[in-house]
């Protein structure tokens, strides 16, 4: 026969929980900071309202209706004209230079074919197909602003008044696994090297045997670097898997050097390792190393890197915050190397970026595990 319920056993447990949960002051703070956090992270990085795209404009001549257009194009939300160039030779080599998402080719005699009426004034518009979903907005969307305009200022409605060629590059059948399949090497490796490392760490507070480091004549870098290169080989391995994969699954082939390629998966692991181990000198037990590394390496690399949306539709202060991401620079050289085929030259800034972090990270790691010990 049950035993009837107490209320003065049950308030006794309660009461203990509470002051259990009152005495972790760090994971309490953890769970309820998490909520907040989240919130505004998807509240203003879940958007699809692209702005500012840029454009680049190739006009060999300068009639009033070319400058008409170039107006409209920069005074919408969703655009906005870098540069304005006579002659075009190398389009990837234009895309390189003036880093922008969409190139508007004139004909020349483009204002005179528009006058004569025999045949439509064709515009070409070169698109950076790397993002799916930019590359496809900007399909659908340049066309209407071309023709809007020339009818504008034609005053007259005539059958086609201008042709416009559409033209994909890096991604010309715009699949999705082209531009996400890059981005989850960037998740999975911050994943496993931030996450696997923190718990190491804070595994053997628990089980106490940290304790006999403290013992031993190991030094603070020779304790770190010790727990780091196991992991850089794991993640690296991952890397090369998810390549794998991704290449016998969906197609996506390495445009560029592999050789590259391997050498910046390397730098971006060293920087999430030692995220990873900044972030287990702060927790004491692997449940609030899960908790740290969730909002403060995962989240945001899936949030405001770029993965999957543009850092240029997000408020300015989360753009600051996702440049002071290792995974926002991982995403354009991997993209850049896989997609377009760039090389060092182009990837100079990311690279130098993710070494700087890798410096910073590390640096801060050993000295807050040397004041642990």
């Amino acid at each position: 026969m049950n035993a009837p319920l107490s209320r003065v056993r049950l308030w006794a447990v309660v009461r203990k929980e509470s002051w259990h949960i009152l005495r972790d002051w760090q994971t309490l703070m953890i769970v309820l900071a998490m909520p907040v956090v989240m919130m505004f992270l998807y509240g203003y990085a879940l958007t699809l309202d692209y702005k500012e795209l840029p454009v680049l404009v190739v006009a060999p001549e300068n009639p009033p209706v070319v400058r008409a257009i170039i107006e409209r194009i920069d005074a919408s939300t969703l655009y906005h004209v870098t540069a304005t160039v006579p002659v075009l030779t190398d389009a990837e080599a234009a895309f390189r230079k003036y880093r922008v998402k969409a190139i508007v080719r004139f004909s020349t005699g483009f204002d005179e074919n528009l006058r004569n009426g025999g045949r439509p004034a064709p515009v070409q518009v070169l698109i950076d197909g790397s993002d799916q979903s930019i590359g496809t907005l900007i399909r659908n969307s340049m066309e209407g602003i071309l023709r809007t305009t020339v009818l504008d200022y034609l005053g007259i409605d005539p059958p086609e008044p201008i042709r416009v060629h559409p033209h994909v590059l890096y991604n010309p059948e715009q699949k999705s696994a082209l531009f996400f399949v890059p981005g989850l090497m960037a998740i999975i490796l911050m994943m496993v090297s931030a996450l696997l490392t923190a718990l190491s760490i804070t595994r053997e507070k628990e089980t106490h045997t940290l304790q006999q480091l403290l013992v031993s004549p190991l030094l603070p870098r020779e304790i770190i670097l010790g727990k780091i290169i196991p992991y850089v080989v794991l993640a690296c391995f991952d890397g090369l898997l998810v390549l794998l994969v991704g290449r016998l699954a969906f197609g996506v082939h390495i445009q560029g050097s592999a050789v590259l390629l391997a050498g910046c998966m390397l730098v971006y692991v060293v920087a999430a390792l030692g995220l990873g181990l900044i972030v287990s000198t702060v927790a004491d037990n692997q449940q609030q190393a899960m908790l740290m590394v969730m909002p403060a390496t995962i989240l945001p690399t899936m949030l405001l890197s770029g993965f999957i949306f543009p850092l240029s539709s997000m408020p300015i202060v989360l753009q600051w915050i996702g440049h002071a991401i290792p995974a926002t620079y991982f995403l354009q050289i991997i993209r850049g190397i896989i997609l377009k085929g760039v090389g060092l030259k182009e990837l100079a800034v990311p690279i130098i970026a993710l070494l700087m972090m890798d410096a910073l990270f590390i640096m801060a790691a050993m000295k807050r595990f040397g004041a642990k010990l």
